[in-house]
């Protein structure tokens, strides 16, 4: 499985469990990264990069910038 169908994995069922309180974390040198959840009310992901946070309604752009920040 390539690293972008990974990702696509992770933000498919962060949606999927919408109703639970999932956040996955991206790690470099035992620091987080990126934080990444999805909020029902919201209806958006919830990205978290650097200690700014900003919210993407589709799974495009939400993969979008994962790959970017992560350089898939």
């Amino acid at each position: 499985m390539s690293r972008n169908r990974e990702l696509l994995t992770i933000l498919q069922t962060l949606q999927t469990y919408s109703d639970c309180d999932i956040t996955q974390s991206f790690s470099e040198h035992d620091s987080d990264v990126l934080l990444v959840s999805y909020s029902k009310e919201l209806n958006s992901f919830i990205i978290t990069h650097h200690d700014s946070e900003k919210s993407y309604h589709d799974i495009d752009s939400a993969l979008t910038l994962l790959e970017n920040v992560l350089q898939t």
